[in-house]
């Protein structure tokens, strides 16, 4: 293999993956659309990080 065909594959690959995530990127905002005429609002809510709430030490009066 010469140096013209190894960056003739390095090519091709960069093109196949960039194909690829473009495809990907795609498929998700198809499906985000599919899932939002499907599913009712309450499903489609984001979800963050949750944090626990501060425990008070109860006070001894």
């Amino acid at each position: 293999m010469n140096f013209v065909q190894l960056l003739q594959i390095v090519g091709i690959t960069a093109l196949v993956t960039l194909a690829l995530a473009l495809l990907l990127l795609r498929l998700r905002a198809t499906l985000r659309g599919w899932l939002r005429r499907r599913l009712p609002p309450r499903y489609l809510k984001p979800l963050g990080v949750r944090h626990r709430a501060a425990r008070q030490e109860p006070r001894n009066d």
